[in-house]
């Protein structure tokens, strides 16, 4: 039997077992208490066939899994239900093949993750949001309720309609599988958040079945439990049409900007000359002559001042 130390495996929460090709069980960690719900010992299991403590094991497939573990050598992760005394445990599993010195495959190392109180969780928000569904179905923001590994669990017709992909696709996948690299840093980042039991909202542009990208504004909230990030729901409002405008205005101010930038150039330009020039007249003309030429020149002031209120306030005046 691989050397492991009992003690550090004992205060594991998960479950770690250790089977021969026989499927007798080398070694089993006390996890394997809490995940049986008390009714299976560490020490009555250890050295018992282990289709013998949990006989529906085959009839769930698992025999299959541990043959195909040990004929290809390979790891294998599954994740699946079981109903064990009237209720039904939630795992996550990972066999793992151990060689000899020959490189023969002799024993197969488990590691069951139980997350039966988060599927639990995830179940009963899918519950409810499917019993308040047409309600939710009302509202023209699309509504997406993810679980703590970012799939989706739940979406509304408007959530799909934005993505142009049915609900039932959506299920399972994470948005994610519908962002860019840029995208995917900012996702990225809000997961981070949503660990840390924060909101935020934020945008993000998403590709659509068909290719095209929209711009999402999405508010997120995660949900808790016992300080623990189990699920994030978030509303998300298309705002594509909305940044479109927002880019013509940008580019309308900006065309607006330049014409001002050249209409005051053409103007200013031959204002300061014909100025420079008539001051350099009035220097040389008679005192009643000059007050003349200074009249012209205020006239030239004024338009002066209504070209450079056209071009910094957009206003015709003085």
């Amino acid at each position: 039997m691989v050397k492991i130390h009992e003690e550090i495996l004992d205060n594991l929460d998960e479950v770690v077992h250790l089977v021969d090709k026989n499927m007798k069980v080398l070694f089993v960690n006390k996890a394997i208490e809490k995940l049986s719900r008390g009714r299976v010992k560490k020490e009555e299991m250890t050295g018992k066939n282990l289709y013998e403590v949990f006989p529906f094991l085959k009839e769930r497939g698992v025999d299959k899994e541990y043959e195909s573990v040990f004929s290809k050598g390979k790891s294998l992760k599954t994740e699946e239900w079981t109903e064990y005394y009237g209720g039904k445990i939630y795992t996550i599993t990972v066999k793992i093949p151990l060689k000899d010195k020959e490189g023969k495959i002799k024993q197969v190392l488990t590691i069951m993750r139980d997350f039966t109180e988060t599927k639990k969780i995830e179940e009963t928000l899918r519950e409810v949001a499917e019993k308040y569904s047409a309600i939710v179905e009302l509202v023209q923001e699309g509504i997406c309720i993810d679980d703590k590994n970012e799939k989706m669990i739940f979406v509304n017709d408007a959530f799909a309609k934005i993505l142009n992909y049915e609900k039932d696709y959506l299920i399972g996948k994470s948005l994610f599988d519908f962002v860019d690299d840029e995208g995917r840093k900012i996702l990225i980042k809000q997961a981070k958040l949503r660990r840390q039991g924060k909101s935020s909202r934020y945008e993000l542009k998403v590709y659509t079945k068909n290719g095209q990208i929209r711009d999402l504004l999405i508010s997120a909230v995660p949900l808790l439990k016992n300080g623990k990030y189990i699920v994030s729901i978030s509303v998300n409002l298309d705002i594509t049409e909305r940044k479109r405008a927002e880019e013509k205005i940008r580019i309308l101010l900006e065309r607006e900007r330049k014409i001002k930038m050249e209409m005051a150039h053409y103007f200013f330009n031959p204002i300061a000359i014909a100025k420079g020039y008539m001051y350099l007249i009035m220097e040389n003309l008679p005192r009643n002559e000059k007050e003349n030429l200074e009249k012209a020149i205020n006239a030239v002031d004024r338009i002066e001042n209504v070209v450079k209120n056209m071009v910094t306030k957009g206003e015709i005046h003085e």
